[in-house]
């Protein structure tokens, strides 16, 4: 009897113990053990025979099965060591017992079994809790809920090694040691999976499903153009957002190097030297070094120093300081407008296309209105015209004398380019896209109908810190300063219109009384349309103003300052030779016009070489804390142009919108009043009539539009007012504690919105009353 029950006990079958029920049923069995002993019986073939068959049998098939290799190599452990131990364990207590041994052998040779059930003490807590593991790995999740057979669904290695950690924290010292040696071994094999990415560039060949990194492929099937993108819920634990964004860095600049480094020179050379398997070596025996469970910040030291070991050695000549701050020049200039020509070249082609469209619908736009604008359709082909154009019109204001040409000018014709707004368009490769802030309100809709995208082409190895979520960051921020730029240069045009402001002159007549006659109508005349003119060309002037001062402010105190910061920082050494100030001009106080040819002197090319060769700032061309330190930057400068401010940017593209109404029904009415005055000269009076109720329908229109563009003045500066007092305008605080820790770029809390407050507050008198009541109290002049 009792080497059936160690042969029970060992995961054999017995024919005698039908340990699947609550009772022994065995009719011999219940005739020849008191309730007692089968009671005892029952607890030793359920809660031991049963559980360790169970959990062997589960255990064997996740080891063959299951897609996991974290999730196969706990279940080996447990088949290997821990029911091993428990085997020996049987074998221990079959050899006391032929061996008499008095702990459990009692007198005449009497083996009871509460003696047995004594000797496995512990072991039930165990086997039942390596058998919730087990099944929970097989068939259910951690938590305890069903779940489909599915290879989506099943027990992840991130799930695993977090259920295993919270187990570590239990009350039973047995328990405790045994999920210490479980997440052991559940880390170490997820260790080998990162070996094969942070050392070879490599992913996983075998579990790759279970690895929180994947692979996005190109559609032109370039391998080293390929993204990879961090999957969450696979990260483990113990591995932090940054330093889980730096195991991307490092695995995809490897396979950089695997893949195009060769034919570049930079892999062969590093394999030809004992550099690189030397460093291999190193951060192996360092990360296989870690103890167990694994610390989260020895982890990330490990990682860091893998990191910029790999960036002193490979990227430094993959990756050169000269081609970064070329690519990032060309951000500047055109992304940023610091060439206001570019922008003042774009608006006006993108006009000339506009106009051409909308000579074709002339009839519905003068039955319609302005708003039959917002539904002419603009095509790709004639969008890709419109940046043709414009290179050409800055290549035309090159001077003679300047025989290389404009290196920027160049490389911003291969990489930039505008096309229309794709709907589907994703960034999902990107692994720092959470970085930056979501942007309120969209304004690429405005310099055509369509909305279009100025894009720039990512070339590597430019991608290892430059990510589509970047481009289409500064994509926004281009369209944001674009637009205002283009109201402004709208508005300014609509007072260029002399009709509107000052009356035409009169016909010639033989008779000096005839003359006299028609000089006082067109004076009358002009004297009531200036008159009801009046209001609108205060409101103009107001809204001119505004957008010059809030442009020239986003332009010199907000982008150029955040700019000089970040470069000042990316290369200590060079000095950004700018434009002498005018003694008497304050900074910030140029107009939007007067800021469009301001731009800093490039950095002398012996100074930046002599950055790039400095070995004493290796750390600030580390790749990765550039990625950093650049998005840093992007996510404070669009803080700071308000750009993240949702009721300000809804009333910016509600003004903008405001204003492209109003200067369309201004054209209206001037080429209306000059077909009325031609009309009066020659006296037709017929068609005088239809163009007097005309001019008044269009009248009414303007006061209206007015009126709306009035209320957007005063809201607008009502949002700045707000802003101001809320510090919404400050630099943004997004990774700046690891910044600070690895001495990366920290840009400063700038809130410089009192400066332009003060200039609108100190010409709101003139400038800014708008009113009709306030007007009339304007005296003109005879």
């Amino acid at each position: 009897m009792i080497h059936e029950l160690l042969l029970a006990l060992s995961g054999h079958p017995s024919p005698l113990l039908n340990d699947n029920k609550e009772k022994i049923r065995n009719p011999i069995v219940d005739h020849l053990l008191s309730p007692a002993e089968n009671a005892l019986l029952t607890s030793l073939s359920r809660d031991l025979g049963q559980k360790h068959r169970s959990i062997r049998a589960t255990a064997k098939d996740v080891v063959t099965n299951h897609p996991s290799t974290v999730c196969r190599a706990v279940c080996a452990s447990i088949l290997s060591k821990h029911l091993a131990q428990f085997q020996q364990k049987i074998l221990d207590v079959e050899r006391d017992i032929l061996d008499g041994n008095s702990s459990i052998v009692g007198a005449y040779n009497i083996v009871p079994l509460s003696s047995i059930l004594g000797s496995f003490n512990g072991w039930e807590r165990k086997l039942d809790w390596l058998w919730r593991l087990v099944s929970s790995i097989h068939h259910e999740d951690l938590t305890g809920g069903p779940r489909a057979r599915q290879e989506e669904k099943l027990c992840t290695a991130s799930d695993l090694i977090g259920y295993l950690r919270d187990a570590t924290h239990t009350g039973y010292p047995d328990i405790e040691e045994l999920s210490v040696e479980l997440v052991g071994v559940a880390e170490t094999a997820w260790l080998k999976q990162l070996t094969s990415w942070v050392l070879y560039g490599k992913l996983p060949s075998i579990g790759a499903a279970d690895f929180f990194i994947s692979r996005v492929a190109q559609s032109n099937g370039d391998e080293a153009m390929d993204a990879y993108s961090i999957r969450f819920d696979l990260v483990p634990p113990f591995v932090e957002p940054d330093t889980a964004s730096s195991i991307v860095f490092v695995g995809k600049s490897l396979n950089y190097l695997c893949v195009r480094g060769a034919s570049e020179g930079v892999h062969t050379e590093l394999q030809q030297g004992p550099s690189m398997s030397g460093l291999q070596s190193h951060h192996l025996a360092e990360l296989f070094a870690l103890t167990f469970p694994i610390n989260p910040s020895r982890f990330s030291t490990a990682i860091r120093s893998l990191r910029l070991s790999l960036s002193k050695t490979a990227l430094r000549k993959l990756l050169p300081l000269a081609k970064v701050l070329e690519v990032l020049r060309v951000l500047k200039d055109f992304f940023l407008l610091e060439r206001g020509e570019f922008a003042l070249a774009l608006i006006s082609a993108a006009d000339e296309r506009l106009a051409e469209k909308q000579s074709s619908s002339q009839d519905s736009y003068k039955t319609k209105g302005p708003d039959t604008l917002r539904h002419i359709m603009i095509k790709e082909g004639e969008v890709n015209s419109i940046l043709p154009r414009v290179w050409s019109t800055l290549a035309s204001l090159q001077t003679l004398d300047n025989e290389d040409g404009d290196e920027d000018l160049e490389l911003a014709r291969e990489l930039v380019g505008l096309s229309l707004e794709s709907k589907t368009r994703n960034h999902k490769g990107s692994t720092r896209d959470v970085a930056l802030p979501d942007l309120a309100e969209n304004f690429q809709d405005l310099l055509l109908p369509t909305a279009t995208v100025l894009n720039l082409q990512i070339n590597s190895p430019l991608d290892l810190f430059l990510t589509p979520s970047d481009v289409a960051t500064y994509s926004r921020i281009h369209a944001y300063l674009l637009a205002i730029r283009r109201a402004h240069l709208h508005l300014s045009k609509t007072m260029t219109l002399a009709v509107l402001r000052r009356g035409p002159h009169p016909p010639l007549s033989d008779s000096p009384s005839e003359r006299s006659q028609i000089f006082n109508h067109q004076r009358y005349r002009t004297f009531e349309r200036l008159q009801v003119m009046r209001p609108i060309w205060a409101t103009v002037g107001s809204a001119t103003y505004l957008l010059a001062e809030l442009g020239a402010y986003f332009q010199m105190e907000v982008i150029e300052d955040s700019w000089k910061e970040f470069h000042g920082w990316l290369n200590p050494r060079a000095r950004t030779s700018l434009r002498p100030q005018s003694p008497t001009e304050s900074p910030g106080s140029a107009s939007l016009t007067a800021s469009v040819n301001y731009r800093p002197n490039p950095p002398d090319e012996g100074t930046l070489a002599f950055g790039v060769a400095d070995q004493g700032e290796e750390a600030l061309r580390d790749p990765e804390r550039l990625m950093m330190a650049h998005q840093t930057f992007l996510n404070s400068l669009c803080q700071a142009l308000l750009l993240n401010n949702i009721s300000f940017t809804n009333r910016m593209r509600t003004f903008m919108t405001d204003i492209d109404h109003l200067c369309a029904l201004m054209m209206l009415l001037s080429l209306g009043q000059q077909r009325r005055d031609l009309e009066k000269a020659f006296d037709s009076r017929s068609t005088a009539t239809n163009r007097e109720s005309e001019e008044a329908r269009l009248l009414g229109d303007l006061s209206s539009a007015r009126g709306k563009l009035d209320t957007g003045l005063t809201a607008l500066v009502s949002q700045l007012r707000d802003a101001h007092s809320a510090h919404t305008g400050t630099a943004g605080t997004y990774g700046i504690q690891s910044m600070r820790e690895d001495d990366g770029f920290v840009p400063k809390e700038k809130n410089r919105l009192d400066r332009l407050l003060l200039k609108l507050d100190y010409t709101s008198p003139h400038i800014m009353a708008t009113s009709s009541r306030d007007v009339d109290m304007i005296r003109w002049s005879d």
